[in-house]
């Protein structure tokens, strides 16, 4: 199994590819390469993360570095408490939405994460740096375990209106997916003044698709019609994702949470929004009507935080994942402060989820994925582009085609072997009729590519 590595981590399937190994020679070129001596470790729920996390610390140890165990946290609570503290990097256990037989090592320095370029010279060091002959024991005077939850939840706390929420009595269901939020978002929620029931809540029990895709979701939308409560959450295993559920059931795209997210925090912090170009038009409507600039940065959480940084934006993220960047209180996809948002938005304005739906434009989204090897997929995409040439064209991320009545992306998959395929039109007929004719014209490519 070939390993995908790029700024979403260097990922692959546990035993193939992705070894202890691998993990401990990735650690010793982190720490070698960017001098790190105090690091902070955590990890998702899956079944091989632990192995994985016993493998970096081996190698920590044998460095001499000072390592802040934190175990089960949602990856933005482990970026933001690397900042907090001060830390030269986290290093991070979690293969995201990828299924549970997949994991991957996420390196970040002082809270954000290597992007492609420094991953690239990681796994370049990596080759040549000599792990330890075996996992050792771990001594106490080069770690030690650390919480940073709680500290977490208290200064969100602090940035947040809470006895509006209060007030407001709101009932949610949160659905983690067996995944590291199991604790975060129950406890920020409840502190909040909120009445929160749990599903799919077991760690590392993933009774549902980790993706948290509107069609693995039925019974999320099910607690929450029969609670009677008012929203609906839902992550991935690492909880930087965030689904919402409206009141009445229905399970929202990933551009909602997003969307809502932006329109209340725009509404009270004036300043530019960012967002991938992956993302919904419904977005370049919340800037025209809140009179803020909107910037497009290419699909992946280190480029939309950097040019958050750069346009000095109080939020942006990556709409096609329900990644909600409040740049304002963390520079890093937060689904567990970004569920805390949209309740707040709820008691702020008095509105039901449903609310926010009818008042935002209606756009449908379509998507599949082609499978392809990593190596293929950028001179697929680029041939594509040459195919495509003439018509209005966006090369900011693989091939993103404007039309008059939506938009088609073309991309190369950062975290799985597929070429992804995005469409985006005002009616859903004619979103699944773009998708139909652009993945035919995708497969095309891909037959020419084969001969070459």
């Amino acid at each position: 199994m070939t390993l995908i590595a790029s700024h979403s981590g260097i990922r692959g399937v546990y035993g193939r590819g992705l070894t202890a190994d691998l993990a401990m020679r990735l650690t010793r070129a982190f720490v070698e390469s960017w001098s790190i001596r105090k690091v902070i470790v955590g990890r998702d729920t899956r079944p091989s993360s632990e192995s994985i996390e016993c493998a970096v610390l081996s190698a920590l140890a044998e460095l001499g570095c000072r390592a802040y165990v934190v175990g089960v946290q949602p990856t933005p609570v482990i970026l933001w408490a690397c900042r907090r503290m001060g830390a030269d990097g986290a290093i991070i256990i979690s293969a995201s939405h990828n299924p549970p037989e997949w994991n991957a090592l996420k390196f970040a320095l002082r809270g954000l994460f290597l992007d492609a370029d420094e991953v690239s010279k990681l796994l370049e060091v990596g080759k040549g740096t000599v792990p330890a002959s075996e996992v050792g024991k771990i001594g106490e005077s080069e770690t030690c375990s650390y919480d940073p939850l709680e500290e977490y939840v208290g200064q969100a706390l602090r940035v947040l209106d809470v006895e509006a929420v209060k007030r407001r009595g709101l009932k949610v269901v949160v659905d983690p997916g067996g995944g590291a939020g199991f604790r975060s978002t129950p406890i920020l929620l409840r502190r909040l003044g909120c009445k929160v029931v749990t599903v799919n809540s077991a760690p590392g029990i993933f009774a549902r698709d980790i993706e948290p895709a509107p069609s693995s979701l039925e019974l999320l939308s099910k607690a929450v019609k029969a609670y009677k409560a008012d929203v609906g959450f839902a992550h991935d295993a690492d909880a930087d994702r965030l689904v919402c559920v409206t009141e009445e059931g229905e399970v929202l795209g990933e551009d909602y949470s997003l969307a809502i997210a932006s329109l209340h925090v725009l509404e009270r912090r004036r300043g530019p929004l960012v967002v991938s170009t992956a993302s919904s038009m419904m977005f370049k409507w919340i800037s025209e009507q809140l009179g803020v600039e909107l910037y497009w940065s290419p699909v992946g959480e280190v480029k939309v935080v950097k040019e958050i940084i750069k346009r000095g934006a109080p939020i942006g993220g990556e709409g096609s994942s329900g990644g909600v960047i409040p740049a304002f209180f963390n520079l890093a996809r937060d689904g567990v402060f970004g569920a805390a948002l949209i309740v707040e938005a709820l008691a702020l304005k008095g509105y039901k989820v449903s609310d926010f739906v009818r008042e935002l434009p209606r756009y449908h989204q379509v998507r599949t994925a082609i499978d392809c090897d990593v190596e293929r997929s950028e001179l697929i995409v680029r041939s594509l582009a040459e195919e495509l040439r003439g018509l209005d064209l966006d090369l900011t991320d693989g091939v993103k085609v404007w039309l008059d009545e939506g938009w088609v992306l073309i991309r190369p998959s950062r975290t799985e072997p597929k070429i992804r395929i995005i469409c985006e039109a005002r009616s859903r007929a004619r979103a699944e009729s773009l998708l139909k004719d652009y993945t035919a014209k995708a497969q095309e490519v891909i037959k020419k590519v084969a001969h070459i």
